[in-house]
């Protein structure tokens, strides 16, 4: 039995619920449809002791599509499980889309990487971009670069110019009002309508204290999203990285902008258009000659890592 670790369930943040649709469709199912027993728990909030007894039974444990990786992961772990939870992973972990928190200045401390490799099933574990699997090498774990899998079935990013109207999406964990207000002129001065979809919990606060109470809100719900992008002469702006990704996965002209190192990192792996939010300048240029992106996903590593599973 192969346990996956959802971010989607429980989760308070639309970007979760994209992250595991993309696991769910390019991995879990394909894995269920070979007659593979994969069972889900929660990555968020506190285990159930229904989910204890799953990991304690699983063969194998993949976690998946969070900023689960650090420099100190005995002692400051993006990992919310108590450390006796994560333990009931030794020998049998493996990681799918995951990436490292935030840029860290030091190497991996010693503890924590002898900690990772007894976790570690032996599998290579899948990161989204070079940036994380170099972090991993450097503590000799197996690592390989597979992008995120919600740009799997992605192949290229058409850049936002010449639609009416506009999608953007803000962070409150991430504020910069001045530049964020400077954001929201352009998109005013280019775009007929702009609309706002709140992605996260707090997102709706911050946006209405920058764009003020007549702001046009989405609702804060994937389907309503997922419809708003369907409409005609539609473009996506935003500092939302999976909700930016969501708008590729449909064929939307995508700009998304750059605000920790998730994007930035996701971009020099693959070639993703992701510029500063600071970089106003780019950014309107961007919009005035918007120019097809093909991005360059590791193929060959995707699909060595995806075959393994139904392989074994």
């Amino acid at each position: 039995m192969i346990v996956l670790v959802d971010p989607g369930l429980k989760s308070t943040n639309l970007g979760d619920q994209i992250i595991s649709d993309a696991v769910h469709r390019e991995f879990v199912n394909p894995l269920r449809a070979a007659g593979v027993d994969v069972q889900t728990i929660p990555m968020h909030g506190h285990l159930s002791d229904d989910s204890r007894a799953l990991l304690r039974e699983a063969d194998e444990v993949v976690v998946s599509g969070t900023n689960l990786l650090a420099d100190n992961m005995r002692f400051r772990s993006p990992w919310q499980w108590a450390k006796k939870d994560i333990e009931l992973t030794r020998g049998k972990l493996t990681t799918f889309g995951v990436g490292w928190w935030q840029y860290q200045t030091g190497g991996i401390d010693p503890f924590s990487a002898r900690w990772l490799r007894s976790l570690s099933s032996g599998r290579p574990w899948a990161v989204r971009d070079e940036y994380s699997a170099r972090r991993l090498a450097a503590a000799k774990v197996r690592a390989l670069h597979t992008s995120c899998p919600t740009l799997w079935g992605v192949t290229r990013q058409n850049l936002p110019g010449g639609q009416r109207r506009v999608i953007a999406t803000f962070t409150d964990y991430n504020q910069d009002p001045l530049a964020d207000r400077r954001l929201i002129d352009l998109l005013e001065t280019r775009f007929e309508e702009v609309l706002y979809w709140p992605q996260g919990p707090g997102d709706e606060r911050y946006l209405r204290s920058i764009a003020g109470d007549e702001v046009r809100l989405i609702p804060p719900e994937l389907a309503a999203f997922d419809a708003e992008l369907r409409e005609p002469s539609t473009a996506y702006v935003g500092l939302r990285l999976h909700g930016g990704i969501r708008a590729m996965q449909q064929g939307v002209p995508t700009l998304i902008l750059s605000i920790d190192n998730r994007a930035r990192e996701i971009a020099r792996s693959v070639g993703l258009v992701a510029p500063s939010r600071h970089a106003l300048d780019r950014i309107a240029a961007l919009l005035d000659s918007p120019q097809p992106k093909t991005l360059h996903l590791p193929r060959v590593e995707i699909d060595a890592w995806r075959a393994q599973w139904v392989a074994s």
